[in-house]
């Protein structure tokens, strides 16, 4: 099998929140405070955190964008000209502006990320270059994933020709699911204010 090891240079990371937060009460849920080790900051501060500290941070967002400006380079939905929403939309927008050859995937909503959880999409052995993307033992962390840029004129075709699901964006180019162990609330994304207070 060959070693498709990728370096820290030849990557960079894309926090997706440009989702409206619907079942969060209609509030930009990465900016809704969290009290953990840093202290009580935005989640997103603790998902930006848990990057590479080498890696130069893309922040997916369609609202607040001072807010997202001051901690990394603001990518909005409308830059893809696409007229359509949703987590594609932003990784697409990711990729556009992504200046290496690898884009590294996150949500703005998981602040209990383990330090390095990253690792093992860039240490993998891989058959072939391709999409990654991590599963937790129980279940494909879609949105946790390393991209090729090379890819960026596939995805926004997909996108233009319906296509929504990021899970099946994954299939379609045989990802590789990088199985990781991790406790049970590493990857827990919050959905309701009620699960942030439960944490």
């Amino acid at each position: 099998m060959e070693n498709a090891s990728i370096t820290l240079d030849e990557i960079s990371a894309l926090v997706l929140c440009g989702g409206a937060g619907r079942r969060f009460g209609g509030a930009d849920k990465p900016l809704a405070l969290f009290n953990g080790d840093l202290g009580s900051h935005p989640m997103l501060d603790y998902v930006i955190h848990r990057l590479p500290k080498q890696a130069r941070v893309f922040i997916s967002a369609n609202r607040n964008l001072d807010q997202y400006a001051q901690r990394g380079h603001v990518v909005s939905d409308a830059e893809t000209g696409l007229d359509k929403t949703g987590p594609l939309v932003g990784i697409y927008a990711g990729l556009v502006a992504c200046p290496t050859p690898w884009l590294l995937v996150c949500p703005g909503d998981m602040p209990l990320l383990p330090e390095n959880w990253h690792g093992p999409l860039l240490t993998a052995d891989c058959d072939e270059v391709g999409t990654r993307v991590l599963h937790d033992g129980e279940r494909l962390q879609s949105l946790l994933c390393l991209l090729p840029t090379s890819l960026t004129t596939a995805l926004g075709e997909y996108i233009r020709t319906g296509g929504k699901s990021v899970k099946a964006w994954h299939a379609l180019h045989n990802a590789a699911e990088i199985r990781v162990s991790e406790s049970q609330n590493a990857f827990a994304n919050i959905n309701t204010k009620a699960e942030l207070n439960d944490l």
